[in-house]
């Protein structure tokens, strides 16, 4: 038995883990509670996000589609997740048991259930910038931007640029956030690694509420694919859009500008679209691919170096594609590290941590009247 796995029975033993296997409706009870137990501080955030999200939809008269789940998201969580399971039960029928304990598995749903309404609040928030206050900080954004840089940002990466191969790579790596997304998510689900979880998780919702909705309505702004929709004059990024619609008529239409052409049809009909929205400061992609790699790089050192240079890759390719102000990424990734800091602090709070402590690798995310269990770090199954 290795460390994790008897820190894992050790747990399971516990007052708050009894009765699981009593009475079905008791079991039911006590891995519910034990998993809102665990997800307390993550609970409170999401569901007031939700529910304050929701009022300022309602007031402001927005279409706010709020639902628990999504057909395509329930089938392909619940498909890796049988994938996975089994994939336990092959490598050990104990590490299987352990995959499928009342709590386990309740914590696991719970937090897959968050993910689709909190989506849906956010999107719905996003969608609202545009119609309701403008964009009104391309200008400014821009000139930070040529003052930062001495010039347009993107011509740093004219070489680049004279590649459409390496354009379609780029397009393509910025395509991939999405399912990096969704992988984060499962892993978020069913992770034993219970404390970097939480701070994994309380950091990500707090990007998406500080950076994605907070800080993209103060700064409200299109980016530099719509300069010329949204800034009355001369569109300095016309000549980097007709690159990009060079490449596009060589050898198919970039994903970039199939998707900038739907979304500003989209914003321009006010019409509500899943992944729709648009916002252009902070940069969003490079926040939470930054996280990522911070996460990442609490498992793994060569992990979180390669999502620091996929990280890298986005911050690029938001400026290349014409999604971004090279700033937008800036603030994205800086961002991202305070609510890394900030999720940190708060998992070290006695009465917001999970139960019970676990430390995570070398780094210890314990209140100071805590002590670890003797012992080497336990290692984690995902």
């Amino acid at each position: 038995m290795d460390a994790h796995t008897a820190a894992a029975t050790e747990s399971l033993s516990r007052p708050e883990w009894r009765g699981l296997t009593a009475r079905p409706g008791s079991a039911v009870r006590t891995a519910v509670a034990a998993a809102c137990g665990e997800h307390r501080l993550l609970l409170c955030l999401a569901l007031g996000y939700i529910a304050s999200g929701g009022l300022v939809l309602t007031a402001l008269g927005r279409h706010w589609p709020v639902q628990v789940t999504n057909r395509s998201f329930a089938l392909a969580w619940i498909s890796m997740s049988a994938v996975w399971l089994g994939w336990q039960y092959l490598r050990s029928p104990r590490r299987f048991r352990q995959a499928v304990t009342g709590p386990r598995l309740a914590g696991a749903i719970l937090v897959a259930a968050l993910v689709v309404p909190t989506q849906i609040t956010f999107q719905a928030l996003k969608q609202s910038i545009g119609p309701v206050i403008g964009f009104r900080a391309d200008p400014l954004l821009h000139r930070i931007d040529v003052r930062l840089h001495g010039g347009m940002a993107w011509t740093w990466f004219e070489p680049l640029l004279m590649n459409p191969s390496w354009v379609r790579v780029v397009d393509l790596l910025y395509m991939a956030w999405f399912g990096l997304m969704f992988v984060f998510f499962f892993w978020a689900s069913w992770s034993s690694a219970r404390v970097l979880r939480q701070r994994a998780l309380i950091a990500f919702l707090l990007v998406w509420i500080g950076a994605g909705t907070a800080t993209a309505w103060v700064a409200s702004s299109a980016g530099p694919c719509y300069y010329g929709h949204v800034v009355a004059g001369v569109n300095p990024y016309e000549p980097l859009i007709a690159r990009l619609d060079a490449i596009g008529s060589e050898q198919g239409e970039l994903n970039a500008r199939f998707n900038q052409k739907g979304l500003w049809q989209l914003s321009r009909a006010d019409e509500w679209g899943y992944f729709a929205g648009i916002s252009a400061m902070p940069g969003l992609h490079v926040g939470v691919a930054v996280l990522f790699a911070l996460i990442a790089a609490q498992r793994s050192r060569l992990l979180g170096f390669l999502l620091a240079l996929y990280a890298t890759a986005i911050q690029v390719g938001s400026v290349i594609l014409g999604w971004h102000y090279a700033v937008d990424g800036y603030v994205g990734a800086l961002l991202a590290v305070l609510c890394w800091n900030a999720a940190g602090a708060l998992v070290r709070v006695p009465t917001l941590a999970a139960t019970p402590s676990q430390s995570v690798g070398q780094l210890r995310l314990l209140p100071p009247t805590v002590k670890p269990s003797a012992g080497p770090p336990a290692s984690s199954t995902i």
